[in-house]
């Protein structure tokens, strides 16, 4: 639905549908989360490498777009602020999830490295 109403805002030059589509979206990915919590789950391997391949997928197609077949200034601002609130999302979710220290520790590798205990 989120994804439908994103086209749509994109396809007929309407900010606001296409912010209809991103509160959608972040609806949908707040529902995960709070089954997740409540089912005591967290996200597979395999979930996080899918996530981190559309993205990047999805990033690269949208860029192509921009540059080969030019985007409307809507269509330009709806992907933009995907993008923003799709990595702002990711910071707050590993923010809650770790905690500010323990989300760093996820992506600091030189401290295991140097100390040796790498898992």
């Amino acid at each position: 639905m989120g994804l439908g109403f994103l086209l749509e805002g994109s396809t007929s030059d309407s900010f606001l549908v296409g912010t209809i589509g991103i509160l959608a979206i972040i609806a949908g990915f707040s529902g995960h989360l709070i089954a997740n919590h409540v089912f005591e789950q967290t996200f597979s391997k395999g979930e996080i490498a899918l996530g981190l391949a559309v993205f990047a997928l999805a990033t690269l197609a949208f860029i192509l777009t921009w540059l080969i077949a030019g985007l409307s200034q809507t269509t330009f601002l709806i992907g933009v602020a995907t993008f923003f609130v799709t990595v702002v999302g990711l910071f707050v979710y590993l923010i809650t999830r770790y905690g500010v220290g323990g989300a760093f520790r996820k992506f600091d590798v030189t401290s295991s490295a140097i100390s040796g205990s790498r898992k």
